[in-house]
């Protein structure tokens, strides 16, 4: 049983790592495409960042073990 909270834990972390550029990529796509005054670029950008990051954290937590048994049903 331990192991398997020890398994939780690295698949959450690993998740934020992916997550996490991940946000930021699509916050400084929609930066540019978007109509940013070129003032207050750094700003409009990190508040972006900093509002998809948790939204998308948390859907990427509940919808990846849906997807992973998906796949595994798919697969086996």
């Amino acid at each position: 049983m331990a192991n398997s909270k020890k398994d939780r834990r690295y698949r959450t972390i690993s998740t934020f790592f992916v997550v996490l550029p991940t946000t930021f990529v699509m916050s400084v796509l929609s930066s540019c495409t978007g109509e940013v005054s070129s003032e207050n670029w750094i700003g409009e950008l990190s508040k972006s960042w900093l509002t998809s990051l948790p939204i998308v954290y948390a859907c990427v937590l509940l919808l990846l073990p849906l997807a992973n048994k998906i796949t595994s049903k798919i697969l086996d």
